[in-house]
């Protein structure tokens, strides 16, 4: 009997894992239950599945879900005690199945488990995918991409000589807004982009079909997953998402990955370790059905901007995914919050009355650094570029409107600035004398 803890118990991947583990309960017991806050749906699963241990995010659903449960269950009190049972009690087997960022500490210590990590939340490759392969690596931990297109690529790619690979393209269904320009899905309401056409998933993924950043994540995920070449990688839209992958071979030939509409198959293969029969008469796609249709289009050309952002992200080993899958956490929060429009972007811009310009921002550099207010020594002028050096005020009363509000005064930013700058100065010649020390410290 393997021991599992499902993090996302509650959410789309983590229910249909619960109906494979149900049909095969003499293989599994449940060792860990995670999810955020989903109250009535986590009560009925902990009383049908009894894990031993329970641990909900939100304090409020906790205290609620407690008093439903009607079995002997552990629930932690907090995430530590949680995060130290775990390093203590090493499960067989972890599915990794919350979006967004709650669940990328948890999935790093699944990586170090030396078990088996079914991976299914993107922001954690996005974000810590070097980390996070070294950690499996280091660790003898197998892992398992769960998505449909990172497992169609770990089926393909067993059976293909990487140098043979000439492209590799990642299928979008296109989410709900297929087809429409940007300007057509300005102001789209969240109930209209939470009706996705072929999958049903958790608000935050559905969100980012609907912008197709998940597509973008995707890119960056198959990057550290497989050691994939950036610049073999791509995006093609395949609106019935049955085609999950394509190879293409430096021959000309193109090998393709094709199921259902499912997480099953990827799903049921890591929790058994096999390809089952018995999902295969549930789920085969009939290829001669008369309403079997397939079409492949590009990416949209009007979203080339998110495919740079991505490729950035991809060819630079620095915080830049961090900053990428944090920002569209930020935006896809306000808009199912419906605290922004679907396509607003804002600028963080000035309070009324705290305009400064470029040269009364020089001015106060050289005070500070250079301690004389002789400005002329410090500044050297050109010539206006008529076309973006005039005077833009961009005030931030919309974005206060919101919430947000500023954190650090102006005054204190620049003496930060300052100061960072003066300990990297220091750290650099710390650093150089290290390496080449001088006569007189020898």
């Amino acid at each position: 009997m393997k021991s599992i803890s499902i993090f996302g118990f509650t959410g789309s991947i983590g229910s249909q894992a619960l109906d494979i583990i149900e049909k095969h309960q003499e293989a599994f017991e449940i060792d860990v239950f995670v999810c955020k806050e989903n109250i009535d749906k986590a009560i009925n699963l902990i009383n049908v599945h009894k894990p031993k241990n329970v641990f909900i995010f939100n304090p409020k659903a906790r205290l609620k879900i407690i008093e439903g449960c009607s079995n002997k269950t552990n629930f932690f009190q907090s995430y530590d005690d949680m995060r130290e049972y775990i390093s203590l009690n090493k499960s067989d087997i972890y599915l990794s199945a919350i979006s967004s960022f709650e669940c990328l500490d948890l999935t790093l210590d699944a990586a170090k488990s030396g078990g088996k990590l079914l991976l299914a939340n993107k922001e954690s490759l996005v974000v810590f995918g070097n980390q996070i392969i070294s950690e499996c690596k280091s660790n003898n931990t197998e892992l398992i991409p769960i998505d449909s297109e990172h497992f169609s690529l770990f089926t393909a790619l067993k059976n293909i000589e990487r140098n043979n690979i000439s492209r590799v393209f990642l299928t979008a269904s296109g989410g709900p807004f297929r087809g429409l320009s940007i300007d057509e899905i300005f102001n789209k309401s969240v109930e209209e982009a939470l009706d996705h056409p072929n999958w049903d998933m958790g608000s935050k993924i559905t969100i980012d079909s609907a912008t197709l950043v998940n597509k973008c994540f995707e890119l960056i995920e198959a990057k550290h997953l497989f050691s994939l070449n950036p610049d073999l990688l791509n995006i093609v839209v395949q609106k019935q998402s049955i085609i999950h992958s394509l190879v293409e071979l430096k021959d000309g030939s193109v090998e393709a990955q094709m199921s259902k509409p499912s997480m099953i198959i990827p799903l049921a293969f890591g929790l058994l370790g096999e390809h089952s029969e018995k999902i295969k008469k549930i789920y085969l796609l009939d290829l001669f059905d008369q309403d079997f249709e397939l079409s492949i289009e590009a990416f949209p050309k009007d979203r080339k901007e998110l495919l740079e952002i991505t490729n950035d992200v991809m060819k630079n080993d620095d915080n830049s995914g961090l900053i990428f899958a944090t920002l569209n956490d930020i935006a896809v929060k306000k808009y199912l919050q419906k605290k922004i429009k679907f396509g607003e972007i804002y600028n963080i811009g000035c309070d009324e009355g705290m305009e400064f310009s470029v040269l009364e921002v020089a001015q106060i550099l050289i005070n500070k650094i250079q301690l004389t207010t002789n400005y002329d020594k410090g500044i050297s002028y050109i010539k206006n570029r008529p076309f973006n050096d005039q005077r833009y005020y961009i005030s931030n009363h919309k974005l206060k409107s919101l919430g947000w509000d500023v954190k650090i005064p102006f005054e204190k930013g620049i003496n930060d600035l300052i100061t960072f700058y003066e300990s990297c100065k220091q750290m650099k010649e710390i650093t150089q004398l290290s390496r080449n020390p001088s006569e007189q410290q020898i």
